[in-house]
């Protein structure tokens, strides 16, 4: 009996240790899960150039005693004037270079190579196949002597979205983690989280008096949502003027980009009034900066080259799309 009883007591023991092994595995297994995603949060939220955006605007807010609600409009504005604007002004003229270059390459570069062409065929009786290839190895090298003459590399079209895109993550980030005091151990020990946290809980303005809490009269999302979509307007505008017909591509584009500017409206009412300030004047900043690229006066000023398309009243045509936009859908 002893022997049966210390067995019996060995084989529950065993199984104690393997349920118990059970648990511990679903156990580390869960906290691998949650240690992979606090590990990739962490190093989001302390990137140097987050942390440099947050000491920048503190620096800021301290040395001119501005509250931070102007902080953070004085630094958006500040930050998109003297980093997007010349970057959508290049994209400009990279575009207007690249327009005069197709336009030349068809009314005068192509027709003399065919011309060419026609004549080594006729002269030296080249066959179709030896004609086409080598009218499109020298086409080809022409065009890249031009895009290199007009400096107008299809690159730089995509300046802005190079410089914009990496700016207001890492600028949305920064304020977040002010507005809700998200900062790693050694931050919170260097750092005086709390007293930036108070700061803002206190120097909100108007409608949204703390900065640290969502803005429950949801203004400021609605600001975010409808200055994204009124760029993407100003934008596709610009776009059609150049173009007879809208391509289905470009179509599914814009209503993709709508729906991002309608995603921004609950995604900016969950966050912080200091976050919803922030894309609210990046949004409306952005409004300004595309009405002034579209300004005749402007465009000269800084050297945009002038092509067939360019509207003489491009602000009069914007009303006339918006409208036009307004009635076919109230017909519908």
């Amino acid at each position: 009996m002893n022997r049966i009883g210390r067995q019996l007591f060995v084989l529950g023991s065993n199984r104690g240790v393997l349920r118990q092994e059970k648990v511990l595995r679903g156990n580390i297994v869960q906290t691998c899960n949650i240690s992979t995603l606090d590990s990739m949060y962490e190093k989001m939220i302390s990137l140097p150039a987050v942390h440099y955006i947050e000491d920048s605007l503190v620096q800021f807010h301290d040395v001119t005693g501005i509250p931070w609600y102007g902080t953070i409009i004085l630094c958006t504005a500040s930050l998109r004037l003297m980093i997007s604007l010349p970057a959508q002004t290049t994209s400009q003229k990279v575009a207007s270079k690249r327009f005069l270059l197709f336009k030349e390459m068809e009314e005068i570069i192509i027709p003399s190579l065919r011309r060419a062409t026609d004549q080594q065929v006729l002269v030296n009786r080249w066959t179709k196949e030896k004609a086409v290839k080598s009218f499109n190895r020298v086409a080809a090298q022409i065009k890249s002597q031009k895009v290199i003459e007009y400096n107008c590399h299809m690159s730089k079209l995509f300046i802005p979205l190079y410089v914009q895109i990496p700016v207001w993550v890492f600028t949305s980030i920064g304020i977040r983690n002010l507005a809700l005091m998200r900062e790693t151990q050694e931050r919170f020990l260097t750092v005086p989280v709390q007293e930036r946290y108070i700061q803002l809980a206190a120097e909100g303005a108007l409608w949204f008096p703390n900065l640290t809490v969502p803005d429950i009269s949801l203004i400021l999302p609605f600001i975010v949502g409808s200055s994204f979509a009124l760029n993407i307007f100003i934008s596709s505008c610009r776009i059609k003027s150049s173009e007879k017909t809208e391509t289905k591509y470009s179509k599914v584009i814009t209503y993709f980009l709508y729906a991002i500017s309608a995603l921004m409206v609950p995604l900016a009412a969950v966050q912080p009034s200091a976050l919803a300030l922030y894309w609210a004047t990046s949004g409306v900043v952005g409004v300004g900066m595309n009405l002034l690229l579209l300004s005749p006066t402007y465009r000269k000023l800084v050297n945009i080259p002038k092509i067939s398309k360019d509207s003489e009243t491009p602000y009069v045509d914007l009303k006339e799309n918006m409208l036009a936009k307004l009635t076919f859908k109230r017909r519908e």
